[in-house]
C-alpha cells in the first residue's frame, strides 16, 4: 500500500510540469482567439448617411480649398472610401511618415491625416516658389520641421473641405470642430482611438499644377467622431432637409421607375450584306439570299430604332421549347450597360 502510495505521489509530481505546460496553451488560444475576434475583419457602418457622396464632394471642396494654397490648379479624386478597423489602417502606414492629429471638439477620440511622401514634396516645392508647369522626380529624405509646418495649412484646408462636405450631407454643423493638434512619424506613437475601432478611410489622390504633379493622402476617422457631428446637427434644419429630401427621393424613384418600364425593341441581326439598288428592286418572292457558312453562329443582337448599329450582344441562332431563339455567347457591351444603369436607376446604383 505504502509503495502504491509513493507511486502516485511521483507521478503527479512528474505530471505537474506537463499539466502547467498544458494550462498554458490553452490560456494562449483562448486569448489568441479573443484578440482575433476583436480585430477581426467584420466593420460597422458610418453613422451617417451616403459616405460615398460625402467623399465626392469632399474631393470637389478640396480643390477650391488647396488651390490658392498652392498658387495652381489642382484635382482631386476619391480612391477609396470604405470603413475598415484601425489596426489594420495603422499597419499600413509606412514609417517614417508625416502623420497630423487632429482633435475634435465633443469626441474623446481624434482623427489623423496621413500624407504621402510624392504629395509632401510637391507641397513643400511649390510653397518654396516651385514651377507648377515643372513635374521634378520627388526624392526620399526625412521629414523636417520646416515640412510640417509648411503642410499644416494643407491639412488645416483639408480639414475645412471635409466640414463643408459633411454640412453639404447633414445641413448646418458646427464648424471648426476639427484642428490639427501636432504630428508624428511613427505610427507607435500615435492613438488616436482603440485599435479594434471602426474608422471611415477616405484617401484621395491630388494631381497638381499643369505638369500634373501627383501624390495622395488619407484622412481617418474614427465612426464616433462621425457621431459627434451628428449629434451637433439642428434637429430642426435636419429634418427639414430630409423632408425635402424625401420629397425629390420620391419624384427620382417614380421617374426610375418609368425609365426602367420603357420598352425597348431588339432586333436580332443573321448577317449584313451589301446589294445594288438594281440588285434590290429585281428581287422576287422565291429568290433566294445566300448567307455565308457560319452566320448562324454570329448573330448580332442591336436596338431596332438606333441609329448607331453595334452589336449590344452577340448570341448564335437556336431553338428552344419549338421556337427559334439565339443563345449569348458573349457579354453584351459592359459600357452600354453601365449606362443604361446610369440613366434609369435612382442616383445611378445598382437596382
Amino acid at each position: 500500500m505504502l509503495f502504491r502510495l509513493k507511486r502516485m505521489a511521483t507521478k503527479a509530481v512528474k505530471d505537474a510540469p506537463e499539466q502547467k505546460h498544458e494550462d498554458h496553451a490553452r490560456m494562449a488560444q483562448t486569448e489568441n482567439a479573443l484578440a482575433r475576434k476583436i480585430s477581426g475583419a467584420r466593420v460597422g457602418r458610418a453613422p451617417i448617411p451616403r459616405v460615398e457622396e460625402i467623399g465626392e464632394n469632399f474631393a470637389k471642396i478640396v480643390d477650391e480649398k488647396v488651390r490658392p494654397l498652392l498658387r495652381t490648379i489642382v484635382g482631386a479624386i476619391v480612391i477609396d472610401c470604405e470603413v475598415r478597423k484601425l489596426s489594420r489602417v495603422l499597419e499600413d502606414i509606412p514609417v517614417p511618415a508625416m502623420i497630423g492629429v487632429i482633435k475634435v471638439k465633443g469626441s474623446k477620440n481624434m482623427a489623423l491625416i496621413n500624407v504621402g511622401t510624392d504629395l509632401i514634396f510637391h507641397i513643400v516645392d511649390l510653397r518654396m516658389g516651385g514651377d507648377p508647369a515643372q513635374a521634378p522626380m520627388p526624392t526620399m529624405r526625412s521629414i523636417t520641421a520646416i515640412d510640417c509646418a509648411l503642410c499644416a495649412d494643407f491639412i488645416n484646408a483639408v480639414l475645412q473641405a471635409f466640414e463643408g462636405s459633411l454640412a453639404l450631407n447633414l445641413g448646418p454643423i458646427p464648424r471648426g470642430a476639427m484642428r490639427l493638434d501636432h504630428f508624428e512619424q511613427h505610427v507607435t506613437m500615435v492613438r488616436i482611438a482603440p485599435e479594434h475601432s471602426d474608422v471611415l478611410v477616405l484617401r484621395l489622390s491630388l494631381d497638381v499644377g499643369e505638369a500634373a504633379r501627383s501624390g495622395e493622402f488619407d484622412l481617418v476617422l474614427p465612426l464616433s467622431v462621425l457621431d459627434a457631428y451628428q449629434a451637433g446637427v439642428d434637429p430642426a434644419a435636419q429634418a427639414a432637409a430630409e423632408a425635402k429630401e424625401e420629397q425629390g427621393d420620391l419624384w427620382t424613384a417614380r421617374m426610375s421607375k418609368a425609365a426602367r418600364q420603357a420598352p425597348a425593341q431588339l432586333r436580332a441581326v443573321l448577317h449584313r450584306a451589301d446589294m445594288s439598288v438594281s440588285e434590290l428592286s429585281a428581287l422576287q418572292p422565291g429568290d433566294v439570299i445566300p448567307l455565308p457558312e457560319g452566320s448562324r453562329g454570329r448573330v448580332e443582337i442591336v436596338f431596332e430604332k438606333s441609329e448607331d448599329q453595334t452589336a449590344f450582344a452577340v448570341g448564335r441562332l437556336g431553338a428552344f421549347e419549338g421556337r427559334k431563339a439565339v443563345k449569348l455567347t458573349e457579354a453584351p457591351d459592359a459600357a452600354l450597360v453601365e449606362n443604361i444603369r446610369n440613366l434609369t436607376d435612382r442616383n445611378g446604383g445598382a437596382g
